[in-house]
């Protein structure tokens, strides 16, 4: 059977409790608590995940969520995080792609938030058109025990393994219509020259890209997709994506600066491992506008 992701969404579970107590923040809503926020966050996981699916965008294939959970396609890959060792054209190379990818979100009116390593997939597949390579070898030194198996490299048998970066993780994805959305463009694309920095010691000559070109783009092309546009049609609204993003804000204040807030957990099945599962009748009574849908036979007609 296919081998799929099924990722559970727990925003906030844990200090939600502190939140309430230390800034009384939602009072009003009695089911507005981690359960409610975690549907929130699947949905537009699920949202974003499937409009960018729909144009080819490299991103997981969306199967199916329910509730506060959203299963996927596996992602055979390394995440970039893991990998330590890049020949010099491979850094060049996926550096220019990644900025790419924050371009091209933006260009569709979208803009990731967290748009780093630990969110990027990288996947080896081979060319049949060999090009001539830099053998220099950019990144942390090397032990004599070392093993390849996350330090993707080109092979020399007359094909050339080429790097291809698949994003995930959506549930910060944002406008580029949002009152911030240049600041989070910015440090999007930061965060990628400071890993590179890091990492593989590698600089780039050109300077950007920046959000006042991206937004100069989407002046021209008035007539262009917007995917922002598109997920709020769907049925995730302006209202649950600031209700979302301010819980969100609250959760990193309490967590403190330096946390980054998780937003689930993940886990490998196929399709035998889901079950319909009618859950609590306060699950029930959160927020019905989210909808309840049958997971299991999502992922079975898959």
């Amino acid at each position: 059977a296919e081998q799929l992701i099924l990722k559970i969404h727990r925003l906030g579970r844990i200090s939600f409790r502190t939140v309430k107590t230390n800034r009384d923040y939602l009072r009003h809503r009695q089911s507005a608590n981690w359960m409610y926020m975690s549907r929130l966050s699947a949905m537009k996981e699920h949202t974003f995940m499937t409009a960018l699916h729909n144009i080819g965008f490299p991103v997981p294939t969306p199967i199916a969520w329910n509730r506060h959970t959203v299963v996927m396609s596996l992602i055979e890959g390394t995440p970039l995080y893991q990998v330590k060792h890049l020949q010099a054209h491979e850094a060049k190379n996926l550096y220019a792609d990644l900025l790419d990818m924050i371009v091209r979100l933006a260009d569709v009116g979208l803009i990731h938030g967290d748009f780093n390593e630990f969110n990027i997939m990288i996947v080896e597949r081979e060319s049949e058109d060999p090009q001539p390579q830099e053998t220099e070898t950019l990144g942390e030194e090397r032990s004599p025990d070392e093993t390849n198996d996350a330090n993707p490299t080109t092979t020399t048998t007359g094909t050339t393994t080429i790097l291809h970066p698949i994003l995930i993780d959506f549930p910060q994805m944002l406008s580029v219509s949002h009152p911030n959305a240049s600041t989070y463009f910015d440090r999007d694309v930061d965060c990628i020259k400071r890993y590179f920095l890091r990492r593989f010691h590698f600089t780039s000559d050109e300077p950007g890209p920046f959000f006042a070109d991206a937004e100069r783009r989407m002046r021209q092309n008035k007539g262009s997709r917007r995917l922002d546009v598109e997920a709020e049609a769907s049925g995730f609204s302006k209202k649950m994506a600031k209700e979302l993003e301010k819980y969100m804000d609250e959760e990193n204040a309490v967590n403190g600066a330096d946390g980054e807030l998780s937003t689930g957990t993940g886990a490998v099945l196929d399709g035998s491992d889901v079950e319909s599962d009618e859950g609590s009748s306060e699950e029930r009574d959160l927020d019905m506008s989210l909808g309840d849908h049958d997971l299991a036979a999502q992922v079975h007609q898959a």
